[in-house]
């Protein structure tokens, strides 16, 4: 028996058909019932105060769906920007909010319609915008102002640019606590996010893991240290603070640790010296036997001038440098210990800085 096979272009055209049909009974489904399908109502907040493309909320074209939504695209940002024209300029001119927030074509992204029409969609409109990964400041204790108030991004933000530049911490803060913040932006000054990330990272901030405030640098007020309140990138080094004074001038160098603590500038005692200050034997010898002009520049021809003659002859034998190269008074740079031989040098350290 010889079977036909349905035509198969009669069975491509009668698909096509039947998905036509489909799709013009559901078009006519959802005209006729918008309120039904409707997801519920839009919002009929009225952020601007006047009207955009001719209407004061959404809510005023809540049964006309062809306002926001296009056949199988759904919601596009061409059809919400033919009323927000601003919003159409920012992301033209990479101003604003829009113009540097990402994925700005997906509207309902931010702004999540169909809650009712006491929503405002723009108040913190950030469901999936990461405020915290843009702009290194997370709003988690910003959600809510002093009076209790849902906070916009124009109550940080002023001129309605949403830049580092129009940042505004001040307004809202000192009319907090004014006297506090008085004083806090004279200690501080006004570049509150170099201290705060939104999640107080300075309440926990320990001065001693940076710098440890010991000895009379307790009681040192900040701006002692921290000129035009300049924080990072302090100098820590004792000359940065305190002058070189008259006493010792050009004489000590300036790694001042090496005989002053924190407690007091007196008494000052040596605590790093590498070389022995008994060396050779007869006793703790005078500074000035090394250091005749000042305490950073040595000599060991002070009392070795007279074996010079032999010196050159044992470093020449050795192969170390010839005769000049051993006049030029490096002995330190081979002898720290004082120790005749290399080896004797390594050996003979006790670890410290010399």
């Amino acid at each position: 028996m010889n079977i036909r096979w349905p035509n198969k272009r009669i069975t491509r055209i009668g698909s096509g058909a039947t998905l036509l049909a489909a799709v013009a009974f559901w078009v006519v489904f959802f005209e006729t019932n918008k309120t039904y399908v409707s997801p519920g109502p839009l919002s009929a907040a009225q952020a601007k105060g006047e009207p955009l493309g001719g209407f004061m909320s959404h809510a005023e074209f809540e049964k006309e769906c062809g306002h926001c939504h296009a056949p199988i695209h759904c919601i596009t940002d061409t059809r919400c920007q033919d009323c927000h024209i601003e919003v159409a300029q920012q992301r033209v001119e990479a101003t604003g909010l829009h113009g540097r927030l990402p994925v700005v074509d997906k509207c309902q992204t931010c702004h999540i319609e169909h809650q009712g029409h006491d929503a405002v969609i723009t108040t913190f409109a950030f469901a999936n915008v990461d405020h915290e990964a843009l702009a290194d400041f997370s709003l988690e204790h910003h959600q809510e102002d002093y009076d209790g108030q849902d906070m916009t991004c124009e109550s940080c933000h002023a001129q309605n640019i949403f830049t580092q530049e129009t940042l505004d911490c001040t307004t809202c803060h000192s009319g907090a606590d004014h006297n506090f913040m008085a004083e806090h932006i004279e200690l501080y000054g006004l570049d509150c996010t170099s201290c705060h990330d939104g999640r107080d990272r300075m309440s926990g901030f320990d001065h001693n893991d940076v710098y440890a405030l010991e000895g009379l640098h307790v009681d040192v007020e900040c701006v002692d240290c921290h000129y035009e309140q300049l924080f990072a990138g302090t100098p820590q080094d004792c000359a940065s603070c305190h002058e070189d004074p008259e006493v010792h001038v050009g004489k000590f160098g300036l790694e001042c640790d090496r005989c002053h603590t924190a407690l007091a500038w007196i008494p000052a005692e040596l605590t790093r010296h590498l070389f022995p200050l008994d060396h050779g034997g007869e006793g703790e010898i005078a500074c000035e036997t090394c250091h005749e002009n000042s305490y950073v520049e040595l000599t060991c021809y002070g009392c070795h001038d007279h074996l010079l003659g032999e010196m050159i002859e044992v470093h020449t034998a050795e192969d170390i440098g010839e005769g000049v190269d051993v006049v030029e008074e490096k002995c330190i740079d081979c002898h720290p210990t004082g120790k005749l031989t290399a080896q004797e040098n390594l050996d003979g350290g006790d670890g410290e800085d010399g």
